[in-house]
């Protein structure tokens, strides 16, 4: 019994007086590297992180555009060939599930909404989400809007950059209005709702 121990305590030893050998070894190695060589090891680490926390972002995003919860908020419209920045806290549209707010609001201007704008409300039909044929293609969402209150269907169709980056074009019977903005989730966005007019 006492040589098996003996044999035991000396294959450990063995092995722990090797482990810090191997570890200076690799060191040795690495210190071998050349500047050019450790800065494209660099390079690619930071290129699989970036990759990394994109996948990661590109799945929060579908699975927000997918579940319809999410909120997108402009920063600048564009209508008949003019634009104009705007408020992302008072210009949005909100879906929660199959229910939908789209809200307008301008600086200055008296609205029916009390923000300079328009507020209305309805329930979204024929949703599609569209999840891009690979990687590099944006996501997207086309869908209709049906009031709650008087007038007639609005169509919009968004589409989302990984980086959470969005264009919104919302066809009403007088035209399309284009918005850039960006997405969030309900949690994370911040908007203020005015006055419905139904």
């Amino acid at each position: 019994m006492k040589t098996k121990r003996v044999i035991g305590i000396s294959i450990l030893s063995l092995l722990l007086s090797f482990y810090p050998a191997s570890n200076n070894i690799f060191a040795q190695d690495t210190a071998k590297l050349s500047k050019k060589e450790v800065r494209r090891i660099e390079r690619k680490k930071r290129k699989e992180e970036k990759e990394k926390q994109a996948t990661a972002q590109r799945k929060k995003l579908s699975k927000m555009l997918r579940e319809k919860e999410f909120v997108f908020q402009a920063d600048k419209i564009y209508f008949k060939g003019n634009s104009i920045t705007v408020t992302p806290d008072v210009n949005f549209v909100a879906v929660n599930k199959d229910d939908v707010i789209y809200q307008s609001g301008f600086q200055g201007l008296i609205g029916w909404n009390g923000v300079g704008g328009i507020t209305g409300k309805g329930k979204l039909e024929q949703y599609k989400f569209d999840e891009g044929k690979n990687r590099k293609s944006p996501l997207s969402v086309s869908a209709q809007i049906e009031p709650k209150g008087p007038g007639g269907k609005l169509f919009f169709h968004l589409t989302v950059m990984d980086n959470g980056s969005a264009d919104l074009d919302l066809t009403l019977s007088n035209g399309t209005i284009r918005m850039t903005g960006f997405i969030n989730s309900p949690e994370k966005s911040k908007v203020f709702v005015g006055q419905s007019v139904y």
